[in-house]
């Protein structure tokens, strides 16, 4: 669920991996190609292939597109019958940027499994869609404009974007590499992935990890703002348990509810240099830029070190640290896809919201109902196509389920992990201390997850290699200084 603020300059088609739809063009269901490929983040020579499947499957005769499938060999002579697929989050992420996760979180298990990194439609080279532009996208209306650019230059089919037909092209693509049943993983909007797959397929499904997981029954917009407040709380508290961070940042929560009252007011103006580019910038910070830069940050532990300086100094009159939390945070990465992401947030997330509900949240949060204006905003320019009837209802199994969250995560809690646990009676839910969004690759969760695909019993998990993690140092001076 990364959230972009600042957008780059848009690619052309040409630059882009070739939007492979084809008018009537019919496939026969021929075992796929493998062929040579890299990926950023392995030094090796992995497969790839591209299989074509229906654009819209209620016309399998219609237009096609090529969804792009890299394959991780498993290093065993004799590998599991059973590969590992990666689902990729965002919503808007490619699953074939995920290397250096891949090599961090999941070598354990490319021992004896296969590694299946799909593309998801308006990812990567499945016809990947960027919707790139050099302007902030405030006013919102900016952000509107840009989304109908974005679709009307796309030859694309966006509306065919949307998550019924990811989760049944994972499966066409399951029958044409011959196997039987997968391994699911899926972080934060992939855990959605997971759950509708797993709804769909259950047959398929030998286990799931989800980490970061927001359950298909929870709306994502009515809970932003509470999420949120949680995150900059524990900061807050953690900072006042700190000798040192409550000797630097005394008034810490004031501070922030200042630096909050002056951003609504449009008093905050930063004009100097962009701390990333070098370039001359001079632009009111309001207020839905100021919390997306301090919100981006919550994501990792190590980001959160600096959020009490960040709003300490801006309360000194500096803001060069918030700006560089606002261009470093949420500047759109290699692996960012904005059409796809206004695909299936507009079509699975905008509708569901509750008004009311998100304006009782946001009363009670400094977020207020920023991220929810923002994604409606862009979907005003947007076409997406509408969710089964019973894609939000809870999710729930026999299946070996093992739930991961980060005891900081400010945008799917722990409270969520416990949440959508509770449908897997052979399920087990870990909180790992002093972690963010993303917890596959923190200290021993490689060497647990590999654990739990071997055996799929989650009983029998050793977690103490996580009992000596907290929350990391804050910084209370230039340079990260901690004491």
């Amino acid at each position: 669920m990364k959230k972009i603020i600042r957008v780059a300059t848009i690619v052309a088609c040409t630059l882009c991996a070739p939007i492979a739809v084809q008018e009537g063009c019919v496939q026969a269901e021929e075992t796929p190609e493998f062929k040579p490929c890299y990926v950023r983040g392995l030094k090796e020579r992995l497969a790839c292939t591209d299989i074509s499947l229906p654009e819209n499957y209620a016309i399998p005769d219609g237009p096609r597109v090529n969804i792009h499938v890299t394959r991780l060999p498993a290093k065993a002579g004799s590998p599991e019958k059973d590969p590992f697929v990666v689902f990729a989050g965002g919503p808007g992420q490619a699953a074939g940027d995920y290397g250096p996760l891949v090599r961090l979180a999941f070598q354990h298990i490319r021992a004896k499994r296969d590694i299946l990194l799909i593309d998801q439609r308006g990812t990567g080279q499945s016809y990947g869609i960027r919707c790139e532009s050099d302007e902030m996208p405030y006013p919102l209306e900016r952000f509107t404009a840009l989304a109908r650019n974005c679709m009307d230059e796309t030859p694309a089919n966006v509306a065919a974007i949307t998550m019924e037909n990811v989760v049944r092209d994972t499966d066409e693509i399951r029958q044409r590499l011959g196997y039987e049943q997968l391994n699911l993983w899926g972080g934060s909007y992939g855990t959605r992935t997971v759950a509708l797959y797993l709804k769909r397929y259950p047959e398929h499904v030998r286990s799931i990890i989800v980490d970061g997981v927001l359950p298909p029954d929870v709306s994502l917009f009515e809970t932003a703002a509470a999420s949120a407040e949680r995150a900059v709380q524990k900061i807050i508290e953690d900072c006042g348990q700190n000798s040192s961070c409550a000797a630097a940042y005394p008034e810490l929560e004031a501070q922030l509810d200042d630096l909050i009252t002056q951003a609504k007011g449009g008093e905050l103006r930063y004009t100097g240099p962009d701390p990333v580019s070098g370039e001359d910038m001079d632009f009111i910070l309001g207020y839905g830029i100021v919390v997306e830069a301090l919100r981006s940050s919550f994501y990792t532990a190590d980001q959160t070190t600096y959020i009490p300086f960040t709003i300490n100094a801006a309360a000194d009159g500096n803001l060069k640290p918030l700006i560089s939390a606002l261009l470093g945070g949420t500047a759109v990465s290699d692996s960012m896809f904005l059409g796809a992401t206004f695909s299936i947030l507009c079509g699975d997330e905008i509708d569901r919201a509750n008004v009311e509900e998100i304006e009782t949240q946001s009363g009670r949060s400094f977020a207020g109902d920023t991220y929810y204006q923002f994604w409606k905003a862009g979907c005003q320019g947007w076409n997406s196509g509408a969710p089964a009837d019973d894609a939000f209802e809870p999710i729930g199994g026999d299946v070996p389920a093992l739930v991961l969250s980060g005891d900081l995560d400010p945008i799917t809690p722990p409270s969520m992990g416990e949440h959508f646990v509770k449908g897997f009676p052979n399920g087990r839910h870990i909180v790992v201390p002093g972690t963010g969004h993303n917890t596959s690759y923190v200290a021993c969760m490689p060497k647990v997850m590999a654990d739990f695909m071997d055996h799929t019993d989650v009983s029998a998990l050793d977690t103490s290699c996580f009992d000596h993690l907290k929350r990391l140092p804050f910084a209370t001076g230039l340079n990260g200084a901690v004491n």
